[in-house]
C-alpha cells in the first residue's frame, strides 16, 4: 500500500482488532428503561433523564518484566 494511504487507516484496519476502549457511554435495556420512566421533558421539547449509563471498561496495564 502506498505511504500516503496508511495515514487514512484505522486501527480495525491495520490490525483487524476492534478498539473497545473508546470509553463511549452506553445504556443497557434495564437502564434503558430506567431512564424512560425517569425522563423530564425539557423547556426545548427535549426529554432528559439521569439516569446512569455504562461504560467500557478501562484497559488492564500490564507490568513489563
Amino acid at each position: 500500500m502506498a505511504q500516503a494511504h496508511l495515514a487514512h487507516q484505522t486501527n480495525y484496519t491495520r490490525t483487524g482488532k476492534l478498539n473497545m476502549l473508546n470509553r463511549k457511554p452506553y445504556r443497557t435495556r434495564s437502564q434503558k428503561e430506567m431512564a424512560r420512566s425517569s425522563a423530564q421533558k425539557g423547556k426545548d421539547g427535549a426529554y432528559r433523564s439521569s439516569a446512569p449509563v455504562s461504560f467500557h471498561r478501562a484497559p488492564k496495564h500490564q507490568v513489563s518484566a
